[in-house]
């Protein structure tokens, strides 16, 4: 079976989601075992989620992962400068 370009790129942001989500979780809990109070906890897990997700989708962008170069145009990344 194969995927669409862009259904690709859902999935692939779906799955960042996720995975930030489950790191805000993570990070929240282990805050609030760590002697943090409620809100405490929550503002640290929301961090975690958004520089999880502010990292997954930039390393999927350099792997070029998310770009429009499987529909047919070119991206300057994916370009062999050097020659």
């Amino acid at each position: 079976m194969r995927f669409s370009p862009s259904a690709t790129r859902a999935l692939l942001v779906v799955l960042a989601f996720v995975s930030s989500v489950l790191a805000g979780v993570v990070a929240g809990v282990l805050s609030y075992a760590n002697g943090a109070l409620a809100p405490g906890a929550v503002l640290y897990g929301g961090g975690a989620l958004v520089a999880w997700m502010t990292l997954s989708l930039m390393v999927m962008g350099a792997l070029g992962w998310l770009d429009g170069a499987d529909s047919g145009t070119s991206s300057a990344s994916r370009q062999n400068v050097g020659s």
